[in-house]
């Protein structure tokens, strides 16, 4: 008995290992559609249930998509409305393992592992992706053979045969018990507690049916457990997370709540001596086996509920405001939410986002010191009294920034992907270098004020333009790093080239003044400091606009989206 049940659990532990890397290389594969994805979401209720069920159907979790659903709303980028209608097509997607498993292809078991194999050795890493799917598949069904082979050896011994009778859910006298239906969700939603995976306790399922451990009854039921246990990952994701995703974790347990009543609450409504969801069932299979069955029940199951209920997508979401109000508190957004790490393109976009957020906040810094000399009205004057917080606030932000990137850096990325890393931490120190030049700026204008030196009528005019056409520059830089605009480079190009023309005007005719004696050499140290400090701003934005072009060509629809769904959100 002891090696028959390690068998069946080595069938298990193999099940799942093949899931997983199927999974993982599907979801590398099929990495550049998600983003298209992606964009579908904002569309309607029925294309985010499409968008669910799709995404699901790729990472083979409806656990792990969830999840992703929760980053994205806790990120902005999506609202509970959206994320309700995709959660709602999760639930769909995730059948796809249920159906695939129900099929007798276990010839395809050794061919798939061999040509895994055998593409794995190839360095390209779009064919080295499709090696894991293809090796998952063969471990999926390694398992699934293992784990159905042993269970029917099992199922000869009556003390084993007897503890699946425990919850046996077999109509008596046309009515399933209801004591045992309970029971048996309740182990349902237990079993995918543990395993954390619903496709996988589906799988389990119909091993337990093709081994004839359990009946289409008892199966239904504990597949009806397992939907309501996979709502506990996206509870147990929303707990950090804020109000908003909390609402759409609750949202998830109460869609799948409500699905099983209802399919239950038909149990007890019967054609023929037979309850109407079974009778359903039997129809939908056409004389299918009983691992079919489990598995069309699972998808007619979820199908099902998906339809009823879409409409009250919206009352869902009232519902969900009402039970946990945000109330006057101003909801926080995780710009750069460690969930959506997983999705690389996602997380790029998002650190992108983070960085604009990060340049805009450096740069008014350095304008508002650049407006002390002739500009320092009642405004400037109150930010200036917060520069230091500010210029902690962006020491922040970098700090968060550099350590998402670290974070992403050790996930598996693609050779684009990567090299997009460098760009953006280099372009996160020049946004940084920017807020501690304008506090050396402030230092440089309250020596100016304190000794009560003024710039002659030449150099007022000089400094004027210099801080217009920088004004202008780091305009470009923020546009860069939301949108590929053609116009934002060339005005970039227009006015970078003719700022270093100023320059190096500005400070040659500046040294002529101080020679001839037409300006005091106390204040034309300070200008000429003021001019570097001019200049080494304008390099660093130089140095934004510079990666910017080159990496957001990798990456422009995700962010395009990102950008437009945080602006909605704002």
């Amino acid at each position: 008995m002891t090696e028959l049940l390690l068998q069946v659990f080595g069938g298990l532990a193999i099940f799942i290992f093949g899931m997983k890397l199927m999974s993982d290389g599907l979801h590398h594969v099929a990495g550049e559609r998600m983003r298209t994805i992606l964009r579908l979401f904002s569309a309607n209720r029925f294309v985010g249930v499409v968008s669910g069920a799709t995404v699901t159907a790729v990472i083979q979790s409806s656990s792990a998509s969830t999840v992703m659903v929760i980053g994205f709303v806790n990120a902005g980028l999506l609202s509970l409305v959206q994320a309700i209608s995709i959660i709602f097509g999760a639930n769909i997607g995730t059948t796809i393992t249920a159906q695939l498993v129900a099929f007798d292809i276990s010839w395809i078991i050794m061919p798939s592992i061999i040509l895994g194999l055998v593409l794995s050795f190839i360095p390209k890493r779009t064919i080295s992706n499709w090696s894991a799917t293809i090796i998952g598949l063969g471990f999926l069904f390694l398992g699934m053979e293992m784990m159905s082979n042993e269970l029917k050896t099992l199922a000869e011994d009556p003390a084993f045969k007897q503890a699946f009778q425990t919850f046996k859910c077999a109509p008596v006298n046309g009515v399933i018990p209801p004591i045992e239906l309970f029971g048996a969700i309740a182990i349902g939603m237990i079993a995918t507690f543990v395993i954390q995976s619903s496709s996988a306790c589906s799988g389990i399922v119909v091993a337990l049916g093709a081994s004839g451990l359990v009946d289409i009854y008892t199966a239904v039921a504990l597949v009806l457990g397992s939907n309501i246990g996979t709502t506990i990952t996206a509870q147990l994701a929303a707990i950090p997370a804020n109000r908003i995703a909390k609402q759409t974790a609750l949202a998830h347990t109460l869609f799948n709540l409500m699905g099983v009543l209802i399919i239950v609450c038909t149990f007890w409504f019967t054609i023929d001596g037979e309850p109407i969801f079974f009778k359903a069932v039997e129809w939908f299979s056409k004389g299918g086996d009983l691992p079919r069955q489990i598995a069309n029940a699972h998808t007619l199951f979820n199908v099902c509920t998906t339809i009823v209920l879409i409409a009250f997508v919206p009352t869902f979401a009232k519902i969900c405001e009402k039970v946990i109000p945000i109330g006057n508190e101003r909801v926080r957004y995780q710009r750069l939410e460690p969930s959506l790490l997983s999705t690389p393109p996602i997380a790029l976009a998002q650190a992108a986002s983070a960085l604009r957020k990060m340049l805009k906040k450096s740069w008014k810094m350095a304008d508002c010191t650049l407006n002390i000399y002739n500009k320092n009205d009642e405004k400037n004057q109150e930010f200036l009294k917060s520069l230091d917080t500010s210029e902690n606030d962006v020491d922040t932000r970098q700090k968060d920034i550099t350590q998402y990137l670290a974070k992403l850096m050790q996930c598996d990325l693609t050779s684009e992907e990567a090299d997009q890393i460098p760009m953006l931490l280099h372009c996160t120190n020049d946004a940084e270098r920017i807020g501690d030049l304008a506090e050396g700026i402030r230092d440089i204008m309250n020596r100016i004020k304190k000794n009560k030196y003024t710039f002659s009528p030449n150099a007022e005019t000089e400094y004027n333009d210099l801080h217009q056409k920088l004004e202008s520059l780091a305009q470009c830089a923020i546009v860069l790093l939301e949108t590929k605009s053609q116009e934002a480079s060339k005005n970039a190009l227009k006015i970078r080239a003719s700022i270093v023309e100023t320059l190096n005007n500005v400070e040659a005719e500046h040294v002529s003044r101080v020679n001839s004696g037409t300006c005091r050499p106390e204040i034309g140290i300070l200008y000429l400091e003021l001019l570097e400090s001019i200049r080494k701003v304008a390099k660093n934005l130089f140095n934004i606009i510079d990666r910017a072009g080159k990496f957001y060509d990798k990456i422009p629809r995700v962010r395009r989206n990102v950008e437009n769904t945080n602006n909605q959100q704002a």
